[in-house]
């Protein structure tokens, strides 16, 4: 039992820490943090979800990142114009964000 109380007390602060290590996007200017597919997001540069609520930031109302952070868990396949790949988080199912998604 025991080890049971163990296992779940240490997955509870996993999951507790992981959702702090978030990475969000927010400008140096801006006063909202933002998703990596929010159209919003602009040229904003990326930073934990902490840095960004420790900095005075909160949530873009567009977006919702404190809502949907959880679902954009893949990386998008798109290639960005020098030809690496795209850093932003994606829920899509194509795998790609708003940018790279066909039109």
């Amino acid at each position: 039992m025991k080890k049971i109380i163990t296992i779940a007390f240490f997955l509870f602060f996993g999951l507790a820490i992981k959702g702090f290590s978030q990475t969000v996007y927010a400008s140096d200017k801006g006063e909202k943090y933002h998703t990596a597919d929010c159209k919003l997001s602009g040229d904003a540069k990326d930073l934990t979800l902490a840095a960004a609520k420790k900095a005075g930031k909160t949530g873009c109302g567009i977006c919702k990142p404190d809502d949907h952070l959880k679902d954009k868990t893949a990386q998008c396949s798109g290639k960005t114009a020098d030809g690496t790949r795209c850093k932003r988080m994606t829920g899509n199912k194509e795998g790609k964000c708003f940018q790279h998604k066909a039109a």
